[in-house]
């Protein structure tokens, strides 16, 4: 009996560290230091980009390019336009998603669209629950930007 008890107590301790671990002071060491980074970036003299501009992470082309990736229920299409190496969105179309599902109401209702222009790029976080649509609207996307390269 006494031997299961001290089993289980080392069960139970080797199943907490992990969790402990995160709260150890090697985190706040790194959260500290982009602070540091970022003091050091602000006395350099070189100007502070503002919130609510858009970092140009690219250098595509500008124009207006489209392109199709397969959704659940059939193909979606991403029109986007490119100006100053700034992705804006124009229309994201599918037709055969499921509503009520999820991907058909990202769509509709522009939660895709803020993704891409948040990214300015494929790499969105998708939808929950939508994972076939959310997988194509990327698809859709990489191959508009494949044409601005």
């Amino acid at each position: 009996m006494r031997r299961q008890i001290a089993v289980a107590a080392w069960c139970l301790a080797m199943s907490v560290s992990p969790l402990l671990a995160g709260c150890s002071s090697n985190a706040d060491a790194k959260t500290e230091q982009p602070e540091a980074n970022a003091e050091a970036s602000q006395s350099s003299g070189a100007p502070a980009p503002a919130a609510d501009e858009k970092a140009v992470k690219n250098d595509y082309e500008d124009g207006t390019y489209q392109g199709e990736g397969k959704g659940m229920g059939g193909p979606i299409t991403v029109s986007l336009t490119i100006t100053d190496g700034v992705i804006t969105v124009d229309e994201i179309t599918e037709s055969g998603e499921t509503a009520g599902i999820g991907g058909k109401e990202a769509i509709e209702d522009g939660t895709f669209k803020a993704q891409i222009e948040e990214a300015q790029s494929a790499e969105i976080d998708g939808v929950s629950g939508a994972t076939m649509t959310s997988g194509g609207v990327m698809k859709a996307v990489e191959a508009a930007l494949a044409q601005a390269k």
